[in-house]
């Protein structure tokens, strides 16, 4: 019997999906029946909802497509809301599949029941309800159109599981949707002199600077970035979800800006007239805690997301395009204009430490291959790799700055090697952010991903600790933490594990250490006084 489910995956495969991640219950299991008989689509299982949702959302962001996502009804759709807030916040296009109550036992507290239109109202860009089999192959296809629209972000899509048991009757699955949300169309620039006044503005600016941020990476823009980049010399930065989207290595590297980056290239930034932002949300992370643009500084916005106002004409001007689009509309306008203002110092200094985790971020600089990904927990982990961790295109950063939520890390990791099985992966994961997800431990272990692990243990929420004493005056909130024998729990699940206290001095033996290949896990003992870049940031805020 061909089921529902059957021809649910096989949608999916027929409309690109190569991977669904997700972890089973009851109510599920029909879909994983499925995927067992379909031998187009790899399922990949994590060891919680949670975990194999992070894993989706870092695969769609390395494959630059939408990622499908599986978890039950109950207690195991609400797990994935970490993972679901992060796209939504951060732009990736990703695709839930969950299930409800069975459409036979309409009743209160049913088991698995779960309002997921109420639930996830604010952290999708639409929650679909299939009740019966009429239009339910075309709600599949709605649901990946729409993550993929702008701005991208989360779909979620409810089956009841006994119609994805049911035998299928195509004539009804294949019946068109009664309604389809409607796509708004980017492209409205040119039409009323935006680009005009945007081009006026940069010509007329003392000093200007570029910021790319990370839709630059999701609409594929690196090429049309680096050729407007060259051509009219402007200064460019990147957050540090654009880190990486142009080449890193050599003399006028971008760099980082905002709270992950440095002060110096902060500085520049507070100090230029007119500021070039694209693809990028202009989150607090990435506009310095909302410092700019300032009273005194001209906007000009690129980015191709329906809900995006303009802004004050005196003050700024949006290009409501996509990225390439925009920039090729700004350039055509600007004609042979070229850049003559002040440049940024070269220096990347600053009030950091200067051994420890720097020195592991300066192995791995000389370690990464060509289409090697780098993964960053929240938390100091981001911080070290934003300002120190130099890229070349196709290299990847990614982090978890949608929601700054610890736990991503090791997850996400999982998502990447799945995304590039030819890459090795570099994951830099605090110890707090390793006990959130050490389930997923288990999932790199089993899969035998190419993951190496460097897990900074100080026992503390540090940066945490950090911001209580500095901020508010109090004592450190973590500071009655039993310490957590990693190595040892590395090893029980089966993981190669090395312990070093001295990053400098073990330098030769971690990179033979990592020289193996599979997975590995260096537990690096850390000081709670060391000082990573995005903390010294913080503090000089504070002081």
């Amino acid at each position: 019997m061909t089921t529902v489910a059957d021809e649910v995956v096989r949608r999916l495969a027929e409309r690109g999906v190569s991977h669904v991640f997700g972890y089973p219950g009851e109510t599920s299991l029909s879909l994983y029946a499925a995927f067992q008989r379909n031998d187009e689509i790899t399922h990949v299982i994590g060891r919680c909802p949670r975990g194999a949702a992070y894993a989706a959302e870092a695969y769609a962001r390395i494959v630059g497509g939408v990622a499908v996502c599986d978890a039950p009804g109950g207690i195991g759709s609400p797990y994935a809301t970490p993972a679901l807030l992060e796209a939504y916040n951060s732009g990736t296009p990703l695709v839930l599949i969950t299930s409800g109550p069975s459409k036979s036992t309409q009743r209160p507290w049913a088991t698995g029941h779960v309002e997921h239109a109420q639930l996830f109202d604010s952290i999708a860009k639409h929650v679909y309800v299939v009740r019966g089999q009429e239009g339910a192959l075309g709600v599949i296809d709605m649901a990946l159109a729409l993550a993929e629209s702008p701005r991208r972000g989360p779909v979620v899509i409810e089956i009841a599981p006994d119609i994805l048991e049911a035998e299928a009757d195509p004539a009804l699955l294949d019946v068109p949707p009664a309604t389809a949300d409607a796509m708004v169309p980017a492209g409205t620039a040119a039409a009323d002199g935006v680009v005009a006044r945007a081009a006026e503005a940069v010509r007329r600016g003392a000093s200007v600077a570029l910021i790319s941020g990370g839709g630059c990476h999701a609409a594929g823009a690196a090429e049309a970035l680096r050729e407007f980049v060259d051509r009219f010399g402007i200064p460019v930065f990147t957050t540090l979800n654009g880190k990486g989207v142009l080449s890193e290595v050599g003399t006028g590297l971008p760099r980082v800006v905002g709270s992950k980056g440095d002060t110096p290239a902060n500085e520049y930034i507070s100090g230029c007239e007119v500021v070039l932002y694209a693809g990028s949300k202009m989150g607090d992370k990435s506009t310095n805690q909302y410092a700019w643009p300032s009273p005194d500084q001209f906007l000009v916005r690129i980015d191709d997301d329906p809900e995006i106002e303009d802004t004050d004409p005196t003050r700024g001007c949006l290009l409501h395009e996509d990225i390439a689009g925009g920039l090729k509309l700004l350039s055509d306008e600007l004609g042979e204009w070229s850049y003559s203002g002040p440049c940024p110092s070269a220096t990347t200094d600053g009030d950091w430490s200067k051994n420890g985790t720097a020195s592991l971020v300066a192995t791995v600089n000389a370690e990464l291959s060509d289409r090697d990904v780098c993964v960053g927990e929240a938390s100091v982990a981001s911080g070290w790799f934003g300002a120190l961790l130099r890229l070349a295109p196709p290299q990847r950063l990614i982090t978890p700055r949608g929601t700054g939520s610890l736990g991503y890390a090791i997850p996400a990791s999982v998502g990447a090697a799945v995304a590039r099985p030819d890459a090795t992966v570099w994951t830099l994961v605090g110890d707090g952010g390793l006990t959130m997800s050490i389930g997923e431990l288990e999932t790199i272990a089993r899969l035998g991903l190419d993951v190496k692990i460097t897990v900074l243990d100080n026992g503390r929420l540090n940066l945490i600790d950090q911001h209580a004493i500095h901020r508010h005056g109090a004592a450190a909130v973590s500071r009655d933490f039993h310490r957590i024998d990693w190595p040892t729990i590395c090893a029980a699940i089966g993981l190669p594990v090395m312990a070093s206290d001295d990053p400098d001095g073990d330098a030769t033996d971690i990179v033979s250490f990592f020289s193996r290949p599979g997975p590995a896990v260096l537990v690096l003992d850390t000081s709670v006084d060391e000082v990573s870049p995005d903390m010294a940031i913080a503090i000089r805020k504070v002081h």
